[in-house]
């Protein structure tokens, strides 16, 4: 039997991060940790790597993305030796459609496996992927890819405004419910009903309409993606997301997609990595109008929080705020940029640059300016004020807060919801003694026993 080769690569790789195994375990328990997986490396499994042996997938991706984050530099899993040889007949579907050029039959071959939840286990076993983020800049001289059959039933106008509304139901029922309720059943709309119309005779101008509404729809199950606990599923869709807005000519769709990816980026900690999503996005949608700009740039005021560059994220949340002054509202979820966002962005940023009381000011006008019907965000908003406020030390005001966070968390389903969970009854653990936070504490107990199944199965967790 043919000895292991030892793997001089990932030694290398360690010598540049100047790591020990134990550390790369660390990295790779805490990026698995954020993206829903539950590993439990240790110093002897990466003693076990550098002697040749190869873990499951994704965790070569997971190693990757660790020295990544570490060297500053891109790291892709060929390049830590851990990546299993590629097959000939490799026909998983996220494999399939990163290879093909339609950015329609990526969307149908995904969403047709992912609307099965026999099959979703391809989809959802793999791990976020840098790689794919490196080249995403507008390119409007890219010629249109996907080619309508030269027969059939033609597009009709009551059909693409069918597939208008349609964002409008699923945007609601996300924001209503959370994500993860519903969500295959978008994957399923995705693959009967839009599919066919991307590939059907029609006028330019209803093409491109279709376009446009497909992806809109795609990006809403990319956000609806990452509510249920799948991140590199997440990016798969916001890619093909941006592949469809390129189809449609549509800029101003393709700013707000990478807008996104560069949200999702910085919650998986690849600070550099959003910061240089949201620069892309601002260049593509370089003339576009005063809520859209508001709404890239408040996202671009965030990463320079968290890259360390106060005076510039500072800049861009006034900037933001002048043009969103100016802005003027138009229907649809996508058309406008609400000033509970931008306040909600601003608190986000001035927590990432250390100033709580701004940031308590700032959530709090949030909160009070979100409508009753959006559970989601009305949820989120006042959990992160609670956990806010709870850090400056004004108990009786944050136990406020996270009542209203239990108001809303038993008609939700999304892993961040479930995550604030544990973090509220973690946080107030030690002020059981104190009758508001007890008062909460046996409040959360009873919402969880009485509430369905956490988004991603996760356990809510012990109070302490």
């Amino acid at each position: 039997m043919a000895r292991r080769q030892p793997n001089q690569r990932l030694t290398l790789l360690l010598n540049e991060a100047q790591w020990n195994p134990a550390e790369l375990a660390r990295a790779v328990n805490a990026l698995g940790t954020a993206q829903g997986m539950s590993l439990r490396y240790d110093r002897t499994s990466v003693a076990h790597w550098l002697t040749g042996s190869r873990p499951r997938p994704p965790v070569p991706d997971l190693v990757a993305a660790a020295f990544s984050r570490r060297n500053e530099r891109l790291v892709t899993a060929e390049e830590t030796g851990l990546a299993l040889p590629q097959r000939a007949d490799d026909d998983a579907p996220l494999a399939a459609g990163a290879e093909a050029d339609d950015a329609a039959h990526r969307l149908t071959v995904v969403a047709r496996t992912d609307a099965d939840p026999s099959k979703r286990s391809q989809l959802t076993g793999t791990a976020y992927d840098l790689v794919v983020l490196e080249a995403p800049a507008w390119n409007p001289a890219k010629p249109p890819h996907a080619r309508p059959r030269p027969s059939g039933r033609r597009v009709s106008a009551e059909e693409v405004e069918a597939l208008r509304e349609m964002c409008q139901v699923f945007a609601d029922l996300m924001e209503r419910h959370g994500g993860a309720h519903a969500r295959s059943a978008l994957a399923t709309y995705l693959t009967d009903d839009t599919s066919r119309l991307l590939t059907a005779p029609a006028e330019p101008s209803l093409r491109r309409q279709a376009f446009t509404c497909a992806a809109q729809l795609t990006h809403i199950l990319a956000r609806m993606t990452m509510d249920a606990g799948y991140p590199s599923l997440a990016q798969y869709y916001f890619v093909t997301a941006l592949g469809l807005a390129s189809e449609a000519d549509d800029r101003r769709l393709y700013s707000i997609t990478l807008r996104a990816m560069s949200l999702q980026a910085l919650r998986l900690g690849f600070h550099e990595k959003a910061l240089q999503l949201a620069d892309t996005a601002l260049d593509a949608g370089a003339s576009t109008d005063p809520s859209t700009l508001a709404f890239l740039l408040s996202q671009r005021a965030l990463t320079h929080a968290h890259t360390g560059n106060p005076r510039r994220a500072a800049a861009d949340l006034a900037t933001a705020d002048d043009q969103l002054d100016r802005a003027t509202q138009r229907a649809g979820p996508f058309g406008s940029y609400p000033r509970a966002g931008l306040d909600y962005q601003r608190g986000q940023t001035l927590l990432a640059l250390g100033d709580l009381e701004r940031a308590a000011l700032s959530l709090a006008s949030s909160a009070s300016a979100r409508g009753e019907g959006r559970r989601r965000s009305n949820a989120l908003t006042n959990a992160r004020l609670a956990a806010t406020l709870l850090s400056l030390g004004r108990l009786e005001e944050s136990c406020i807060h996270w009542n209203i966070f239990l108001d809303h968390y038993p008609s939700l389903c999304l892993v961040p919801a479930d995550d604030a969970l544990v973090h509220m009854r973690r946080s107030l653990y030690r002020y059981r003694n104190q009758p508001h936070a007890a008062a909460v504490l046996v409040r959360a107990r009873s919402v969880i026993r009485a509430s369905p199944a956490p988004a991603k199965g996760r356990r809510t967790g012990p109070a302490r």
